[in-house]
């Protein structure tokens, strides 16, 4: 299970889907015109994307305390929060990811900006948003696959930035990757570049689980997986 893993995905290999462009939007997942045409046209210009790729690190689970927040793998403590530890409670390993979109979202989205259409630079801007989560989806699956093969199980994923992890724990994060790994670099300030990227922590083992997503506690209007309804399996 060790080891560096990275891939291109091709942009007909994901699964975009204009409902959940336009409810990401907050247009609800039947958009009216002209945002159901800005959708399909923005949809358009990503299609010769040939620039999305992710991958992932596996690494073990050195410490945990789902009471103080944190994860350690190897000798770096990763301070989740308490949710996020509690989710990733019995974890073995950790996979460690990123994803991008690569820069052609950055290039469309400020041609219109300069151009002074800003709503259609927000439409492409949010297209890519939900580019760079379905290509993270097929990651994502690509490691479900993996841990199934040695008979291992793992949980959702989750980001720094999103319930109570600090996105400065971006540096230990990458800190484990090769420079540039699938082309994303980090700031001093730890933003992503390109912005249309992803990373984060899956944890893997025997005994964890799949739980979902808690988006009704949750007050982040803004969040991809609040508009791709993915909630706690009761």
């Amino acid at each position: 299970m060790k080891g560096i893993y990275s891939y291109k995905i091709d942009f007909s290999e994901i699964a975009l889907e204009k409902e959940e462009i336009s409810s990401f939007m907050g247009l609800g997942p039947v958009p009216d015109e002209p945002f159901n045409s800005m959708i399909d046209t923005a949809i358009e210009l990503l299609t010769d994307n040939k620039n999305i790729e992710g991958g992932f690190t596996i690494k073990p689970v050195t410490d945990f305390s789902a009471k103080e927040g944190f994860v350690e793998i190897e000798t770096k403590k990763f301070n989740t929060g308490r949710m996020i530890t509690s989710f990733l409670r019995k974890a073995e390993f950790a996979a460690l990811f990123t994803c991008t979109a690569g820069y052609e979202v950055e290039k469309w989205s400020h041609k219109y900006k300069d151009e002074g259409d800003f709503v259609m630079s927000y439409v492409v801007d949010s297209t890519g948003s939900m580019l760079v989560e379905g290509a993270m989806d097929i990651i994502y699956e690509k490691l479900k696959t993996m841990a199934s093969l040695n008979n291992l199980t793992i949980t959702n994923r989750y980001s720094p930035g999103y319930c109570d992890w600090l996105v400065v724990d971006q540096q230990k994060l990458f800190s484990f990757f090769p420079n540039k790994f699938c082309n994303v670099s980090l700031s001093e300030s730890s933003l992503m570049s390109p912005v249309k990227s992803v990373s984060g922590i899956v944890g893997i083992g025997k005994d964890v689980k799949y739980l979902g997503y808690i988006c009704d506690t949750c007050k982040n209007t803004q969040c991809v997986y609040r508009a791709k309804k993915m909630y706690v399996k009761h």
